[in-house]
């Protein structure tokens, strides 16, 4: 080995404690905030659901109470019409 990779492999060896300590953490770190962000992804998911389904229970609820209104339509002057122009046949 080289005196570089030595020097280095003694610092490790000297730290390892603080480094694992810190790799743990970071770790813990990262999981956590994916914990985090799964967590909010299935509560946003789960309220759009839910928003929706009201929004429709909602909108059946209007459509079943809404009020039917009628139109009535003359159409004399229209058959009369038609009837006129069956006579030049």
């Amino acid at each position: 080995m080289s005196q570089k990779k030595v020097e280095a492999y003694k610092e490790y060896k000297k730290n390892k404690d603080k480094i694992l300590k810190k790799e743990k953490r970071m770790r813990n770190l990262e999981l956590g905030v994916i914990a985090l962000v799964g967590v909010a992804f299935v509560g946003w998911f789960g309220y759009s659901v839910y928003d929706s389904a009201q929004k429709a229970a909602k909108a059946s609820e209007a459509e079943a109470s809404a009020e039917v209104t009628t139109t009535e339509l003359n159409l004399t002057d229209f058959t009369d019409y038609l009837n006129g122009l069956n006579i030049y046949y």
